[in-house]
């Protein structure tokens, strides 16, 4: 009787303690395949070092932390920030598709950043977050590269230009062939007609009313960041006054002239004057980067 009492209970403990061991055995082999694959490596919270192989998300801006007055974001990896529209973008910003917005790959010291974005990383654990102001990042821009502009100028109503400087005032990345050309809105604001001929000279007239009163004399830019407002005087030239009613200080506008880009950086009302520069917009300025260490690579 004892053995028929007996018999039954180790039958009864065994495939609880098998089972238990067999948990422990697959939890154990999962954790040790994790680390072997990578798949717990973003749990690792030792400080990064000169080699480390780290994701980051980045918000890169203009004139100050994404988060302050004025500033403007050029680039970024996170799509919540590339897509508030609340969240002011530079003229560089390019919007991508949502999946394109991932944290960025790096590795500390190969040069594939910044020299000080990769430095500032040293020493960070995932999860951290900080801000670096980087000044001249891009290079620095010469005096010989600013010019003044009178904020008031006088345009010929109708004008002749090259076929490439056709192109470039206007934006057109097509042949240009003889002929009329289709309607094309000039980055002023008003739309002109244009003909070129055989030997690759257009003229463009700009199709500007002449009375000073008019509505339709006033125009803006694409991003409405900059107002042409337009007469004629009597020998029918264009008389064209800029105005940035929207410009803080120290805030970039882009001003094409005869297809040339230039960026505003000082607007001067007193004089009716403003101040540009013909470097990209990148050189000269201070980036400012907000930075989260994600995970190990």
């Amino acid at each position: 009787m004892a053995e028929d009492t007996e018999t039954p209970n180790k039958k009864g403990k065994d495939p609880i303690l098998l089972v238990g061991t067999v948990v422990l055995i697959l939890a154990f082999s999962v954790v040790i395949g994790g680390y072997a694959y990578g798949e717990f490596a973003s749990e690792s919270k030792e400080p990064a070092t000169y080699g480390s192989q780290v994701k980051v998300d980045y918000i890169g801006s203009y004139y100050g932390y994404y988060d302050e007055e004025g500033a403007v974001v050029f680039d970024t990896s996170k799509w919540s920030i590339a897509n508030d529209e609340n969240i002011a973008k530079s003229w560089e910003f390019t919007k991508r598709e949502e999946k394109q917005y991932t944290p960025f790959n790096v590795t500390i010291g190969s040069g594939g950043a910044l020299t000080d974005f990769e430095n500032i990383l040293i020493g960070m654990r995932p999860g951290e977050t900080v801000r670096i102001a980087i000044p001249d990042a891009y290079g620095t821009v010469k005096e010989a590269q600013y010019r003044t502009w009178e904020k008031t100028m006088k345009f010929e109503a109708t004008e002749t230009m090259s076929v490439e400087a056709y192109k470039l005032t206007f934006g057109i990345d097509r042949n240009i062939l003889p002929g009329p050309q289709p309607e094309a809105k000039h980055p002023y604001g008003w739309m002109s007609d244009a003909v070129c001929d055989s030997n690759g000279i257009v003229t463009v007239i700009h199709k500007v009313t002449a009375e000073a009163a008019d509505d339709k004399n006033v125009y803006w830019n694409a991003d409405k960041s900059m107002r042409s407002t337009v007469t004629k005087d009597t020998y029918g030239d264009l008389q064209v006054t800029f105005e940035f009613p929207d410009h803080q200080p120290g805030r970039l506008i882009e001003f094409v002239f005869e297809g040339q880009k230039y960026y505003i950086t000082d607007i001067d009302e007193d004089a009716g004057e403003f101040t540009t520069k013909s470097t990209d917009e990148k050189t000269g300025m201070t980036l400012y980067f907000v930075i989260t260490f994600v995970a190990y690579q």
